[in-house]
């Protein structure tokens, strides 16, 4: 490379970082990043896919970092500090920049962590660690936030010899986590060659597991099982149920008519047909009764801060607000309370999250026990921060007489 060549890339260097701070510093947290995203690059044409890959990369980096750095640091500092962390291949930005990084950045991560220690603070990466439950290791949890999750997909019933025959042709790299678990990189794009909803659904590693502690307890294969998926959102809970408890009737209900739409689709994709969809808002107590008859069991996948899947939208360690986890678990009780209400006397309650705080799960499961009618099975957090996966937290309830 000629030295007008190498003045043109290190002024494309200079340029990335600049387009990179000026998104963070222009974005108020009030939208995902990637939405905010895809609205800058649709309105600025000029960025070709490398460019965008690139300015992307910079941003989710500098996220990942968390409150482990001064906050006096400026921005362009954490961009290649985070970049030295977070990346793995070497790096244009760093080869101009910071030469000796680049040369290290293929270096295990604790080594890296090690290098930047009068810098980089690893146990400050996530910054609510006092509202963390006791059961979720600190360290690990920390450390992931650096780490890129997987890509995980569950192969349908039967579709499993179409699913491997279709990603062999294409020459897709995959692994086999267990029977009907497969995990890819992240960025791959599976939808060019397998059918979503009707042969693989796309849905982490740990919320595939979440229905296993209901199965246990549902013992007659053939007896016909009256399910509510009482916060359906996008209908993976839903679809999993189908798939997995065998002959049940199902009921879905959200706040939201446009999300029923989205998961009327899915299902039809899915070729589930016979269901019952209703829009309901359980936050509040209906002066209408929902129901005319009790289900056997409740599936209710609450809202939820979200902090057991950080590691895929790293902004939220930035713009989430401590006080907003006090509300999820208020709005957890009266979502569980209201619902409740049309489960059979020893009915089955799952209670599901995706967060990592003990105020929407431990505690609230006292609550659940102390103050309303259910007697706790079991409880489980299914951590995903050792396997580039979400963390999320499952309770089993049944319900008793008062």
């Amino acid at each position: 490379m000629n030295k007008s060549e190498q003045a043109v890339e290190k002024s494309y260097v200079h340029r990335y970082l600049d387009y990179a701070q000026t998104l963070l510093e222009n974005y108020n947290g009030k939208e995902p990043f990637h939405l905010y995203l895809k609205k800058y690059f649709s309105l600025n044409k000029k960025h070709g896919s490398k460019d965008r890959r690139i300015i992307s990369s910079l941003c989710y980096d500098y996220f990942r970092l968390g409150v482990s750095v001064n906050s006096e640091m400026p921005i362009t500092e954490k961009l290649l500090l985070a970049t030295f962390l977070v990346e793995h291949e070497p790096s244009k930005i760093l080869k101009e920049l910071n030469p000796s990084w680049n040369e290290m950045i293929k270096n295990p991560l604790p080594e890296k962590i090690s290098f930047l220690k009068d810098v980089f603070d690893m146990q400050s990466v996530f910054p609510f660690n006092d509202e963390l439950s006791t059961k979720i290791d600190v360290g690990l949890f920390n450390l992931s936030f650096l780490i890129q999750p997987r890509l995980f997909l569950r192969v349908r019933p039967g579709k499993k010899e179409i699913v491997l025959q279709k990603l062999n042709k294409a020459n897709i790299s995959f692994e086999f986590l267990y029977p009907g678990c497969l995990s890819f990189a992240n960025s791959e794009n599976i939808n060019r060659v397998l059918r979503l909803d009707d042969e693989v659904i796309v849905q982490d590693y740990n919320s595939q597991q979440t229905l296993a502690i209901l199965k246990k307890e549902i013992t007659d294969k053939f007896q016909t099982v009256s399910v509510w998926d009482c916060c359906a959102a996008s209908g993976g809970k839903s679809i999993l149920a189908f798939d997995l408890l065998n002959n049940i009737m199902l009921t879905v209900s959200d706040t939201r008519k446009n999300i029923l739409e989205n998961l009327r689709k899915r299902f039809t994709n899915a070729g589930i047909t016979n269901y019952t969809s209703l829009l309901i808002d359980l936050s509040v107590s209906s002066k209408e009764k929902l129901f005319n008859h009790c289900f056997d069991t409740i599936i209710a996948d609450v809202p939820c801060s979200g902090s057991g899947t950080w590691s895929r939208t790293p902004e939220a360690l930035a713009w989430f607000e401590k006080k907003a986890i006090t509300n999820y678990a208020l709005l957890q009780q009266k979502i569980v309370t209201h619902s409740i209400e049309y489960l059979k006397v020893g009915g089955l309650l799952l209670y599901i999250t995706c967060s990592v705080f003990r105020k929407e799960n431990e505690d609230n499961v006292d609550f659940f026990t102390q103050d309303l009618s259910l007697e706790l099975i079991s409880t489980k957090y299914l951590s995903g921060y050792e396997m580039q996966a979400d963390t999320l937290f499952v309770a089993l309830f049944r319900k008793k007489k008062r």
